[in-house]
This record gives structure tokens, sequence and C-alpha cells, in this order.
């Protein structure tokens, strides 16, 4: 652990560094803590955590305990970073309870009991309707003092902007109604058109029938102890679909045209199950792309938790993290170009209420 320190301490005094050093949530925070230690200003901390790519989810409760130690709001935001990043790892040893696997039968009853329920669920919950709130971070890229333009540019990964939606749950698949979104980052960064996202049930439905769904282990989120598998589905028979606007295509001589990028993929990820009640309290998808393809990368991790609509109690999203890569260049360059750097929107949910002809059908009922 010193030769990390040792290593991070070096790249405050040589900065601008920018390689990526790869380390633990534990090397991370004892890194800080030497920082601190050495009286490193908040640009000077923050400089550091931009060069670090962690091996493990920095977690919630991670986070939180990381903040109180940060020297100011650059810090605090490139721990924001780190969690956006490493979403989709598995967490540090201490919240992977070294417990036996439950036997087959018990895991076959947790994966139906988990699946049954998110199933009905979404057949008998009433339509909802949500505000988002979005953080959208991506890179930056700057250039060195001193450099000429093109030489030394340097790219960080920063937050871009913020912004709300509506949004609507109908049978498990959400929509967005309104947006509060720059359409001028759709010529800059292609963005996922429609704002549908991953309809958890229909996915499980289908590893589950194709007999995908295997134990992996169990792990603590927020707390409490959960069971967790792995599920993937074929392309062909995969009901995920991806459209995303707008990429740059090779239209007539001197003029650029867009078009859309719309494929049904396959997909593999993970759920969580809270094996007290047979809730699934998360769900990860992440998407299968060719290497022509325009779109890179599309993982997705939804976190639930219990909410009160309308006077019942429900089990609903209440955060999300995407990660997205493509192709910058579209049909100009789409087997070989450049990929843009990775994007990362991190949502919370808040305001649930019952939408459109479900509110209308419960007043009628009172």
């Amino acid at each position: 652990m010193k030769t990390h320190v040792a290593v991070l301490l070096l790249l405050v005094a040589i900065t601008p560094v920018w390689a990526a050093k790869k380390m633990t949530v534990q090397e991370l925070k004892q890194a800080l803590d030497s920082l601190n230690q050495a009286k490193k200003t908040d640009e000077q901390v923050a400089t550091v955590l931009k060069e670090v790519e962690l091996t493990e989810e920095l977690t919630a409760s991670a986070v939180t305990s990381l903040l109180p130690e940060s020297p100011g709001p650059e810090t605090n935001e490139q721990v924001y970073v780190l969690e956006a990043r490493s979403a989709m790892l598995k967490p540090p040893p201490s919240d992977l309870p070294q417990l036996a696997p439950p036997d087959v039968a018990m895991q076959t009853a947790l994966q139906e009991k988990a699946i049954g329920l998110l199933v009905n669920s979404n057949k008998q919950f009433p339509s909802m309707a949500a505000s988002k709130a979005n953080s959208r971070f991506g890179h930056v890229t700057f250039r060195k003092s001193g450099t000429n333009i093109g030489v030394g540019d340097v790219s960080i990964m920063t937050l871009t902007s913020r912004y709300a939606e509506t949004v609507e749950i109908d049978q498990g698949v959400e929509r967005i109604s309104a947006s509060g979104a720059d359409p001028r980052l759709r010529r800059v960064t292609p963005m996922p058109e429609g704002g549908t996202a991953p309809s958890a049930s229909l996915i499980l439905h289908q590893a589950a029938a194709d007999g995908n769904i295997h134990w992996l282990r169990w792990e603590i989120v927020n707390g409490v102890r959960t069971s967790v598998f792995s599920f993937s589905v074929n392309k062909d028979k995969s009901p995920y679909g991806v459209d995303y606007c707008c990429f740059p295509t090779l239209g007539h001589v001197g003029r650029e045209d867009y078009k859309p990028f719309k494929k049904t993929v396959g997909v593999h990820g993970e759920f969580f199950v809270d094996p007290d009640f047979g809730t699934i309290v998360r769900f990860i998808n992440q998407a299968e792309f060719n290497p022509t393809d325009f779109v890179h990368r599309e993982d997705t991790r939804i976190d639930y938790g219990p909410v009160a609509v309308g006077g019942n109690n429900y089990v609903l999203p209440v955060r999300s993290i995407t990660q997205t890569e493509v192709i910058a260049s579209g049909d100009f360059n789409a087997t070989d170009g450049p990929k843009m750097p990775r994007v990362f929107v991190v949502s919370g949910y808040y305001d649930y209420h019952l939408a459109g002809f479900a509110q209308t059908a419960q007043k009628e009922a009172r």
C-alpha cells in the first residue's frame, strides 16, 4: 500500500499525468487519508482521483465514508465519478459474506419467486409517473498550457450537465414523457432515443425459459444480505432493443446527414434478490454489441426500493446508473474509428404518483 500512496503523491507533484492507476476501495481510502495528511488542495486531490481506476465497486456506504474526508467540491465530484465508473463491479470482499451457497432447490425457489413477483407486479401495478433527476458525466477535452492545438490534449471525466425528466413506468417499462436534456447533445454525443429503460421482467422471464440463470454469490446491498444470480439472453430471443440518435452518415457530396442506430441485441447481467421477501433489489443489464456497431456499450444498473404511492406500498426504481460508449464518427469510421469516451448518467427517482388513466380510475373508484 505504501507504494500506491507514494505513486499518488508523486502524481500530485508532477501534475498533470494521465495514466490510470488501478486500486481497491481500501487503497483509495488510505491514499485519500495520506493526501489529506500531506495537506494537498482540493484541486490537487481531485487531479489524483482522475487517474484512479477502481477494481471494485465503490458502494454508496463507501462514498458516504469518503465525503467527510474530502477537501472540497472538486474531490467530491471525482468520488461520484468513481462510484459511477465502478457501478457494475463486485464490491470489496467485506461486502461478500463467506457463506455456503443455498442448495439447488433453494436457488431455484429463490429465482422463481423473484421473477414471479416481478412479472405479476408489472401486470398488476397501475401505471406510475415520477420525476427523475439526472447528472450526466462525460469527458471534456482541453489543451495543456503552452502547446499547440491538437498537441498534448487532455480528456478528463467531469459533470457536464444536470437535467430533469418526467417518466412513466407501465408494465415494468420506463418511458420518458418530458425531458430537460439539451437536444444539442445529440449532435455531440449520440444519446438513447425514446428513453425506454430495460424491462427486467421480460428479460429475466426469457432467461429463465432458456435455462440461462445461475447462482453467483451472496452480497450485502444497503445492509441486506442478497442472493445474486447471473442471467443471459441470446440475440435471437432477446426482447431488448437499443435506439440511439444520431450518427453522421455518408450523404450527398458536401452534405452531412444523420441517422439513428436501432438494433435488437443480446444481453447479460445480474439480479439481486432479498431472500426474505423475494423482491429484486438490483438489476444490472449489459447489452451485447458487435465491433462494427455504432454503439459499443450500454450498461444499466437499476436499484429498487419500497415506495408508498396512493396509500399502497410498491417496490420501484429509486436510482439508476447508465454507462454508454459509442463510435464518434458514424459511417465515416464505423469499423475502426475512435470510440467516444464513456458517458455516465446517474439518476434519482422521486415524487412517484399514479399516471394517466390509472390515476383517473382510482379517483372514479372513490
